[in-house]
């Protein structure tokens, strides 16, 4: 073999040296500079074109979907602890889950036989604001072996889910209750749903009961009614067009019950 020829036989295998690990890197995912696949379809054009981030975000909103299901159903096996705590720990779960059964879940353990998961299930219930609850949440408040305190908890969800579906049985519940703090929560709740079916029945207040804590919350309420205060359910409109110096709601209620406990100190 000439000199030349062999000069020219080396450089090829030494090309070929090289291309054979690049070629194994490619196939294996990994792209020059260390990048692997995501990364350089993150920078390709497809990427920039919103091809390639659509199917992300669909394997993404499935492996959510998933997640969320397996969430349930772990929940579901939970909830069949003979210990009321635990049962209340797997409720609490539930909190977030974007998934239809958590509420359906939620709403089948309002009959559950201890008082600590019920409240914490009508807790739940209000906070995910499940209009679907609405209905058996208000038959709640009238069976006689509702406790008082699940009464009351049903009335503050009714008012935090904020269907106007939940004011007239609020106004029945009103006019049956002598306890304060039950009138005074079904005022909240009345002026957090916002409905103006609860007008007459909030003026009689104002003017009437005895609870200084009541007809003060029964202002409020129509307050909130007639859209001069913000609602939790509308409180971003409202804020647009707030006035200064307008004292948030959760801090006047705070501070009215401060006002009702001194006043009854005061007569005692």
């Amino acid at each position: 073999m000439s000199k030349s020829r062999f000069i020219f036989a080396a450089a090829a295998i030494c090309a070929l040296a090289v291309a054979l690990p690049a070629t194994s890197r490619a196939q294996s995912g990994e792209s020059y500079g260390g990048q692997g696949l995501g990364s350089a379809l993150a920078n390709s054009p497809m990427m920039h074109q919103g091809i390639t981030k659509a199917g992300i975000d669909d394997i993404t909103a499935r492996a959510d979907k998933e997640s969320q299901f397996k969430i349930v159903k772990d929940v579901k096996l939970g909830l069949k602890d003979a210990d009321p705590n635990v049962r209340v720990q797997e409720l609490n779960k539930l909190r977030n889950v974007e998934d239809p059964d958590a509420d359906r879940l939620l709403i089948e353990y309002l009959s559950d036989p201890d008082i600590r998961v019920k409240m914490k299930d009508l807790d739940l219930l209000g906070y995910r604001e499940t209009n679907s609850a609405v209905e058996p949440i208000s038959q709640m408040l009238f069976l006689r072996s509702t406790e008082p305190a699940v009464r009351l908890h049903a009335v503050a969800a009714l008012g935090r889910i904020g269907d106007a579906q939940g004011t007239l049985p609020i106004i029945q519940y009103l006019q049956e209750e002598s306890d304060d703090q039950g009138r005074g929560t079904a005022v909240f709740a009345l002026g957090e749903i916002g409905n103006d079916k609860a007008t007459p029945m909030l003026i009689k207040l104002t003017d009437e009961d005895p609870s200084p804590m009541v007809r003060r919350l029964s202002k409020e309420a129509l307050q909130k009614i007639d859209g001069e205060l913000p609602r939790q359910h509308g409180e971003a409109e409202f804020a647009q067009k707030k006035p200064s110096g307008v004292t948030p709601t959760d801090q006047k209620l705070a501070k009215l019950r401060e006002v009702d406990q001194q006043i009854q100190n005061m007569s005692r």
